[in-house]
Order: structure tokens, then sequence, then C-alpha cells
């Protein structure tokens, strides 16, 4: 079910009959004659409020919310809510959200022992609470706590040698429970937890209190929690989200872990039919210090396969010999590193656990064991589900206790790995792999892990000197790369801005280009998050989720990875930024302003013009043009300010030497989920219609006054269905335009004669990013992205007479980084050359774009946003046209 969207602006004017031009045709010769003109920043217009929402952002920064108290407790009463009689935890036999924050006020009101903060809100308005448990302290206390966990981080060198941090720091723990909304029981352990040191006799507790900071996540994905639903409820797996930030939840999470910075982590899930509880399978994070982290992360699920085998729990199953599950206590849970030697892995960092160890925690992912009784939400379920839950709590009960208890039985070494971590990346020194096949005696205890260690956990890393993102001309989009900055220092990144023009590996580079020095303390972050990445198609035969994202690739702005990380620094003096600098102006004359069309930026800022109003064209190139009015210009600064785009002179010359077109405020149905609809207002397009066979077919929604339409997912009727058919064709006669993903839109432009060809998928499962040739002079070659995504990548053969390539996949080298394995007809070597985008245009005046590339994979290659807008223009109704001089 697609997620609700509230409703938008909506366009009323009759949709104006398409030009003749073309925009993927070469773009014309006639010289461009620009006012050469002082260029004011933006805000130095007076300024005008822009109509309609602005787009949604792309990167947000670190919320304030998520700042810690300033001594402990903090004990503000907590926001409670009606009880929901629907909330599908009730019938699985578990707290229901709306008896939370009573439950905390109430603990709140008996001890000093715990603290509550609301750290952010779900998408449907749900508190997201935090719980500290820790000894009263007062300022000064809490002051120097700070100071040393800074200290570990900035200075790990010092920290190491510091007894007094070492004796003194009050070591950061961390459970996060209920991330995926229907697996729930992690909630009611926590609060179970919480209760027991917020009341239990201090002796019991005081060594917890004084040397520890015990955190809690109670619900991660309240909606979810209440929904019955693993997604949040606006359809997104927020523990696929860690390094994309589509969600509220993830973002407060990834948010979190820079002000906790924990040493121990674990995320309580489920179900799996027998307790499991990582460290994970091969392949392994290229960019983790993996000596340092799998020894006390094997170690710990050892510890808690001991506890949970002897606490011998009615009702808890077991690992038995062939792998499946039994109620006979074998001894054993489930651990991936030993059972689990493919398909269960730590490759990417989009899971909370894979993401929170690039801060030098030891982290786990315990997967609960017992599932659901299906469904959930019917009563007659909630005996059997009621059962379940109150095994799953008891089990996870003992997870808790068990990591608590090998914390501070191994307090000394997770702290000094934490450090020590933190020290190799601001040392800059090389990620050494473990050699295959090591010998246990010849590495520190705990050493269980190196009896499993072999070559196919070896994955060796190669981290650069630094990274640095280009400004100027040698820079694709710079409203890309100001994106890039931010999402980078939104994630703990170091990012600096060279204050002097520079050259390094003989590239020159002017003044103000963003350098990411590699020798910092998240240099793993840093590198996981900017390099290219590898191709592991080969080494494994299945992956457990996407293998390759590199924002460096995906997300549009050029970026250079320089030397090793064992040269010297880049000879230039580097100030460290908080974020991208301003990029947004206006020029101070000229009867027009035109804007290129470089990246999402730019689209965001041509929507915001339209939906206020201002007259828009766009050229062959896919530039546009505006008259710089009294309304034009004031709007042209708002935009700049607000997106950060530049505008240049002109005198308008080229609307009488080139071929233009009026843009229109579209109006775009779509078919797909949560992505589509994420992506669309990142845009700015505002006005959306989610469409289904179903609902054409019905009546439920309409085609009437769309402008054109996006399948992101598959649109097709049965012989039962011809209503909902007859109005899309009904469409498509009167000249709607449409564009679209994968099979998806190769399968409809076939099915309604917009365009055939045959669609070929590569491999089931793979994944990765690609190398592609955008067509010069074609619709998508003025600001080329020359790499893509694909999950998994698309090409189309035995093209129509109609159909114009716009892009391929590399002929010579299609695939950059990820895992595809071969497979007849659908392996690398046959997509090699073969189309990754198609045109087409029908006798109907209807219009079609077909992407092989999935364009917006859970709304994370962002680069390729500017296409998807590119295309919908394109293939849109037209708007008013600017007039020529």
């Amino acid at each position: 079910m697609p997620p609700v969207i509230p409703e938008g602006p909506r366009v009323t004017e009759v949709p104006q009959k398409r030009s003749s031009m073309s925009f993927h045709r070469t773009i014309a010769g006639a010289s461009i004659t620009a006012v050469l003109a002082a260029t004011l920043v933006a805000g130095s217009v007076p300024a005008v409020a822009l109509e309609g929402a602005p787009a949604a952002p792309i990167v947000t920064p670190v919320s304030p919310l998520v700042a810690p108290p300033t001594s402990y407790p903090y004990q503000p009463v907590l926001e409670t809510v009606a009880d929901n009689p629907n909330d599908v935890s009730i019938n699985r036999g578990v707290i229901p959200y709306d008896e939370i924050a009573p439950k905390l006020n109430s603990l709140m009101a008996a001890s000093d022992r715990i603290s509550v903060q609301v750290v952010g809100k779900s998408a449907q308005g749900r508190d997201i609470h935090l719980v500290t448990i820790t000894e009263k302290e007062n300022r000064g206390q809490t002051t120097k706590q700070a100071q040393f966990r800074q200290m570990v981080k900035e200075n790990p060198a010092a920290a190491a040698k510091n007894t007094a941090l070492l004796s003194q720091y009050k070591v950061p723990i961390w459970f996060n429970a209920n991330i995926h909304g229907n697996e729930w029981e992690g909630t009611d352990s926590v609060l179970q937890y919480i209760e027991h040191l917020a009341t239990a006799p201090y002796s019991e507790v005081k060594e917890l209190l004084q040397g520890y900071r015990l955190y809690f996540t109670v619900t991660n994905n309240p909606d979810g929690r209440a929904l019955g639903q693993r997604a949040t409820a606006d359809g997104f797996d927020a523990n696929r989200d860690m390094i994309t930030g589509a969600t509220a939840e993830a973002r407060i999470i990834r948010d979190l872990t820079g002000v906790i910075q924990p040493t121990f982590y674990v995320d309580l899930h489920g179900y799996t039919s027998v307790l499991q509880v990582e460290p994970c399978g091969p392949p392994h994070g290229e960019n983790y210090e993996y000596d340092l982290f799998l020894p006390h992360a094997y170690s710990a699920a050892l510890a808690i396969e001991r506890a949970v085998v002897d606490a011998n729990i009615p009702g808890n199953t077991y690992l038995a010999p062939n792998g499946s599950a039994t109620t006979t206590n074998t001894g054993k849970i489930k651990i991936p590193y030993r059972d689990i030697r493919s398909g269960w892995d730590d490759w990417p960092p989009i899971f909370t656990p894979q993401y929170i160890a690039y801060q030098g925690a030891i982290t786990n992912t315990v997967e609960l064991p017992l599932g659901r009784v299906e469904a959930v939400s019917n009563p007659a379920n909630a005996a059997a589900n009621s059962a379940r839950a109150a095994v799953n709590i008891q089990v996870s009960n003992v997870v808790v206790e068990t990591s608590v208890d090998y914390v501070v039985d191994n307090r000394e070494a997770l702290l000094s790995n934490q450090i020590e971590i933190f020290r190799r990346g601001v040392a800059g020194e090389p990620i050494e792999p473990i050699p295959a096949d090591i010998d246990p005696a010849s590495v520190p205890a705990p050493n269980e892990w190196a009896e499993i260690w072999d070559e196919t956990d070896v994955y060796p890393t190669e981290v650069p000197r630094a990274y640095v993102i280009p400004v100027g001309d040698t820079q694709r989009s710079t409203t890309d790369a100001a994106r890039l900055v931010d999402q980078l220092i939104a994630n703990g990144v170091k990012v600096h801005r060279a204050k002097a023009a520079f050259s390094a590996d003989g590239t020159d580079y002017p003044a103000g280009s963003y350098v990411v020095d590699m020798h910092q303390p998240l240099r793993g972050m840093a590198n996981v998050l900017l390099a290219d990445g590898s191709d592991i198609s080969t080494r494994v035969p299945d992956m457990y989720d996407i293998s390759a994202w590199s924002l460096a690739l995906l997300w549009g702005a050029d970026v250079d990875a320089i030397g090793d990380t064992t040269d010297p620094a880049l000879r230039v003096k580097l100030e460290q930024v908080s974020k991208a600098a301003p990029t947004g102006s206006v020029p101070a004359t000229g009867a027009y302003l035109e804007l290129a069309t470089s990246g999402v930026a730019e689209y965001q800022a041509i929507n915001a013009l339209l939906a206020s109003g201002v007259a828009v064209s766009a050229f062959e190139d896919g530039s546009v043009i505006l008259r710089a009015d009294a309304a034009g210009r004031a709007a042209a600064a708002e935009v700049a300010t607000q997106y950060g785009v530049a505008f240049t002179a002109s005198d308008g010359s080229r609307l009488t030497s080139e071929e233009s077109t009026g843009l229109d405020q579209l109006r775009v149905a779509y078919t797909g989920g949560a992505e589509e609809v994420v992506t669309l207002r990142r845009l700015g397009f505002h006005d959306v219609l989610n469409v289904t066979a179903a609902g054409l077919q019905s009546g439920a929604v309409s085609l009437d006054g769309v402008d054109v339409l996006w399948i992101g997912g598959t649109l097709s009727f049965s012989g039962a269905q011809a209503a909902g058919r007859a109005k899309v064709q009904a469409y498509l006669d009167a000249g709607g335009g449409v564009v679209g993903e994968g099979t998806a839109i190769a399968a409809f432009a076939n099915t309604f004669g917009l365009v055939t060809s045959t669609a070929v998928s590569g491999t089931s499962g793979s994944n990765g990013i690609l190398n592609v040739d955008p067509v010069e002079g074609g619709l998508l070659g003025t600001y080329p992205m020359e790499t893509s995504f694909g999950y998994p990548a698309v090409w189309f053969t035995n093209l129509g007479a109609n159909a114009v390539v716009e892009q391929r996949y590399d002929a010579a080298d299609p695939f950059v980084s990820g895992h595809w394995r071969d497979s007849s007809g659908r392996s690398q070597a046959n997509a090699a050359g073969q189309a990754s985008a198609v045109s087409a245009e029908t006798a109907a005046g209807s219009r079609v774009l077909m992407f092989g590339s999935s364009m917006n994979f859970r709304t994370h290659p962002v680069g390729l946003y500017s296409q998807i807008a590119r295309g919908l223009f394109w293939a849109g109704s037209e708007g008013t046209e600017v007039p020529a001089p």
C-alpha cells in the first residue's frame, strides 16, 4: 500500500500543445550573448516569499534535539498520548506505544538514576525517547565526561595514556530497540532492564551507575510498532537508511551515534526461528579495523550463547546440527560468523550496527527467535502471539544482561580498542588485513574467532591520503558538491576547505576546494562513504543486501582520491568547515537570467520559480531562462538563497537563435512506493498522485489534469480491467508523456505501443555501481553522470524504429563495484555497450524516456535525480514561454 500523501498544489491550466522541438538533438551552434556584469550574492535583491512548499531536503543536519543534558538526571515530564486500542502491539502481548511515556514518567518520579530525552519524532509525529541510566552528575562531572569522550576520539594517543580517563570515563553502552516496527520485544526487554537499574537496591547497581552510561532508544520506530509493520509509516526500512537519511528514524540514530560514541552497541531485532547474534560472515566491510572489532564481537556472542543455553528458557529454540531450529537444548544459538558463511554479511554500512562500528564500537545485531503468528492484528491469534512474545522477552533479557556483563568484565580492553581505532585513523596508518588461516595462538585473547578465519574473510583496503571535491570549472555540479559536503558532515566526517589554490597528483585545484583529509578519527566512515567500492562478484555466491553505495560516484559531484594514506599531507593550508559554503548568486544586471541545470538544486529552483508564477523556458541543452523583471529577479534571489543556485546574466538573444520550450508546473502521476514520493518531493514536485491499475479501473484515481507519468513500478491491466487501460490509452492519445525505469517502463511502453524493446535484467539479486556513457548532445549529455546504480541493471535491446539511445553501459568496463554473478545472457559482459537509457516520440505526440538504472533506489543515488527531473520536464506538458526580447 502506498504511503499517504498530503494534497499538494494542483495545476488547473489546460496543458499546452508541445512544439516539435526535441531536447535530445544537438545543441544549436548559435553563440550565447551574456551580459557581463557584477554578480550579486543571493540575498542582495529584495526578498520575496516563494509560493508553494519548498522541495523536501535531501540532507538534514544533525538535530539539536540529540544534544546531551548538561547534568544528570534530566527528567522532563513526557507528553502522553491517548490510548490506542488499534495498536497491533496489544495482540502481540507487548507494551503498546501509548503506555511507554507514562511508564517512563513513573520511573523518573521514583528514581534519580534515569534521564529521558525526546530526541526526535517519527514520521507520524510520535516521540522517540532516549533513556540514559547513570549515577547522578553535577554540571562539572558531566562536563568532565564530555571532555573524556572528546579526547577518546580527537586525541586518542593522549587518551590511551590518560590514567584519569581510563579509570573514570563512563563507558557508554547503547541498546536500540524496535527499529523494525513488527519486531517488538526488544522494547519490552529494555524497559524491564531500565526499571531494574532505576529501582534496584543501590548496592546491586552501584558499579554500573558509577562506571558506565547505559543508553536505550526504547522504540526507534514507534509508528511501525503501533501499525504492526516492519517499515516506518512512510514506507521505508530505517535499517537500510543509515548513510542516506531518508527517514527521521534513521537520522536520529545517525545523530545520536556521534553524541553517545558507544563503546558497545546492540540492536534488538527478530525473528530468525532461533536466537541469532552477530558478528557476520563474509564479505566483511573493507574499512573496519577488523583485528580490533572481531575478537570481542565474537566473544560477546559466545558469552550470550552460553548464558541463553544455561538459562534453558521453556519454549525457547536452539540451533540443530542441520541448521534448523529445535526446542531441544543443543547448546548452540546461531552466530553468523560461525554458522552463516555466506548471505549474512557486514559489507554495507546501511544497518545500524555496521554504521555505528565506525565509531570504534563493538556492535551486534540480535535477532530474537520466535516469529509472528499472522495476522498479528487478528485477535484470534493474540494468545499464540503473546506466548511467543513472552519467550522472546525472556531471551532478550538474557541478551541485554549478558551484554552489559561482558562490557563490565572487559572494560579496559574494549575502551582501549575504541581508542586504538580512533588513533589509527588520526595517524593515517594503513588498514592491515588479517592473514588467512591465522594461528589462534599467535593472537591475544579472546581468540576463538581465529579458528574460523580463512581466505574468504580477507578483504584488503586501500585508503587515500585525501579526497578532494573540486570547486570551479572542473566540478560537474557546484550544488551537488555542496550537498555532498553537507552529507559527509552530517555523518561525522571532517571536511576542510583549501585556503589557496594547490596541486595534487598532477591536478590543479582552485582555492575553496573541499578536502577530506583521511588522517581523521572517522577515516573508516569517510572511506566507506567516498571510496568506489570493489567488485566482489567472484568472492561470494550471495549477498544479504546492497553491495555498492559510493557517494562520490552516485551523488552527482566530482570527487578525486589523492595518493596513499602514508603520503605527506597536501601542501595547502586548510580550514575545517561545519557546512558547505554558499553557492547561490544573482547578477546585478541583465534583462534575462539563465540557469545551467547541472545538479539537483537547479531543478528544485525551477520548480520553486514555476510554483511562484514565474515563466521559465528550457533550451535544448537543458539550461533555462527567465525574465529579470522585478518579480523574476526577486524570485531568483530567493531560490538562489534557498537552493544555492547561481544565475548568469543574459540579453535573451538565445530565445531568438535557439529553440526553447516553456516549462509547466507539473502534476506527476506515479507508480511505485515511498522512494518515488520522496524523490519527487525532493525535486520540488509536490503535486503527485499515486496510480494503480485497480484505482484507475474503479475510478478512485484519475489521469485528468496529469501532466506526466512516472513509472517506478509495474502498471499492467488484466482482461477485467479494460476501463482502467482505456484511461491510460486516452492519456497517451492526448500526447501525455511517460518516464520510468527498469522492466516496468519497458513493459508499459511495449503494451501501449510507445516504443518496442526487449528489457534484459542482470542476474537476480545483482546490484552495484555501473559505468555509463551518455550520448554526446543527447538528452542526458550536457552534464553527464558517468556512473549509475542498478538493482539489478536493465538494458534495452531490439529497439523500435522511433527509439533514440540516450545512454549506454560502458562497452569495455560496465561494472565498477558491487556483486553481479554470471548467468547466461544476464551477466556484466552481456550488458556491456547496451542501451541503458532510451527515448522515443509517438505519432500522437507522447514522449517516453526509459532508464535501465535504478534511478532512486531507496532514494540513495541523489546524483541521478537531475536526470529524472530532466526527463519529466522533457516528457511533460508545456507551460508559458518566456517572451523573446
